[in-house]
């Protein structure tokens, strides 16, 4: 309720980009751990074995993997299914 006694107009519900060719019901998330590249674009791994990672709704892990790879320009180590 604002100030003035009015309350909060309805606003619609945040969905978030959906993969191409998935539905809401065969979406699933996915955490997709990636070998980051240095400014000259040669692979560098990290020192402490903690891979930097991206998450994404997609329809499976091959499609998971695609994506991490087009946004990150970076070889996918693994794509992990997130329950919940």
């Amino acid at each position: 309720m604002y100030l003035t006694g009015r309350n909060h107009p309805q606003r619609a519900a945040h969905r978030p980009a959906l993969a191409s060719g998935a539905t809401a019901d065969s979406s699933r998330r996915y955490r997709c751990s990636y070998t980051p590249r240095d400014t000259f674009g040669h692979l560098n791994p990290s020192d402490t074995g903690a891979a930097p990672f991206v998450q994404f709704r997609a329809a499976n892990a091959e499609q998971a993997v695609e994506l991490a790879q087009k946004v990150t320009g970076c070889p996918v180590i693994e794509a992990i299914r997130i329950e919940g």
